[in-house]
């Protein structure tokens, strides 16, 4: 008997219980409904996470993009003032929400522009804050400035000038540097343009902008040709000496008979294993990196090869008795000494992510897709003698 009472009792308190908590919920949904409907309810859009991301961005080409207020809220925001802070870089072009009064439900927009001035990732906030409490929202703007890229020639036409266009062709600059002496191979890194002037065997170095221009970064050379650079040191042919010369990048230490025992060689290429050159007669040699395990004839049978390069798949060279571009596999294996044909006395190559580039003799730069399609014998024209070849690296 007393059993059944216990058991009574506490269904009777689970039962008051229940209806006390869902009473408490009524009232606490009804309180949140009350208070939405009082304040108002500011977001951004588009947005992630609280942030939107312009993505990479080339410095010089601003980005712009329309973010729109909306309150969600159940009364109107009264006078908005809109403010952006942080990076320079991010600006307010157009403002159709400052001094506005946003009602319920309604919307209004605000343009931000992005124009990067420099590699690297930069940051913003944009906010929006109404006289009304809590009617404020905000948003991280995020945005990636990528330098950006160019094609570099040499004009060897006495006395002769470094050429520039931008990557697709465009801009197109035939004087961007001149002073030179008669240049031959061109290299550029992350820094500095590197070119070769056959008629005062110098080395010469400017900035990327071309300004601080030294004529004589590097001297001693025998008659230098093809000029190539990575992460620690320029190189360079002496056609007359048959040699690779080899420096530290600050132009210190060096070393006119870094490699010896070449024919005459012209072009010259590096990548993160071995250093690769044009022998005049039929070869493209290579070594290891700190001039050891010479091979005067890693690859065979081409036509007086002048200019070669290298990507992380291929190494491309230029016949230019044959009017073509060769390739074949970094391990020297699968030769095509006519993998691209058509070009006209074809000197200089170069090659990135998505393209081989070369040097007609007839002034014109050609361009194709990797796979040696959509080949472009005019892809930029005007040149006088183009020679050298190289592009920006990515």
């Amino acid at each position: 008997m007393n059993t059944l009472i216990q058991t009574s009792l506490e269904q009777s308190r689970t039962r008051i219980l229940r209806k006390t908590f869902l009473a408490f919920a009524v009232v606490l949904a009804l309180t949140v409904a009350r208070v939405n409907a009082e304040i108002p309810m500011l977001t951004w859009a588009p947005e992630t996470s609280g942030a939107y991301d312009y993505g990479t961005v080339t410095v010089g080409q601003p980005v712009s993009q329309l973010f729109t207020l909306t309150n969600n809220g159940g009364s109107a925001s009264a006078a908005l003032t809109i403010s952006l802070s942080g990076s320079p870089t991010f600006t307010v072009t157009s403002d159709g929400c400052s001094a506005t009064s946003l009602g319920p439900g309604k919307s209004c927009g605000v343009v931000v522009q992005f124009d990067a001035t420099s590699s690297g990732q930069l940051t913003a906030t944009l906010t929006a804050n109404g006289r009304k409490q809590l009617a404020t929202a905000s948003i991280t703007l995020i945005g990636t400035g990528a330098a950006s890229r160019h094609v570099y020639w040499t004009n060897s036409t006495y006395p002769g000038t470094i050429g520039r266009a931008d990557l697709d062709g465009q801009n197109v600059n035939q004087s961007f540097i001149t002073g030179v002496s008669i240049p031959f191979g061109i290299a550029v890194d992350s820094t500095h343009i590197y070119w070769a002037n056959f008629n005062t065997s110098t080395i010469g170095r400017a900035d990327l902008d071309g300004q601080n221009v030294n004529q004589s970064f590097i001297t001693g050379g025998v008659n230098p040709s093809g000029v190539a650079v990575d992460g620690s040191h320029v190189y360079w042919t002496n056609v007359n000496a048959g040699t690779i010369g080899r420096a530290d990048l600050d132009g210190q230490s060096v070393n006119q008979s870094f490699i010896t025992g070449a024919y005459f060689p012209l072009g010259v290429a590096v990548d993160g294993s071995h250093v690769y050159w044009t022998n005049s007669n039929t070869t493209i040699g290579r070594a290891d990196l700190d001039g050891q395990n010479v091979n005067q004839s890693f690859i065979t049978g081409a036509s007086l090869p002048y200019g070669v390069a290298v990507d992380g798949s291929y190494v491309y060279w230029t016949n230019e008795r044959a009017d073509a571009i060769g390739r074949a596999d970094l391990d020297g294996q699968n030769v095509n000494q006519s993998f691209i044909t058509g070009t006209s006395h074809t000197l200089g190559v170069a090659v990135d992510g998505s393209h081989v580039y070369w040097t007609n003799y007839d002034n014109t730069i050609g361009r194709a897709d990797l796979d040696g399609q959509n080949v472009n014998q005019s892809f930029i024209t005007g040149g006088s003698g183009a020679f050298g070849l190289a592009v920006d690296p990515e």
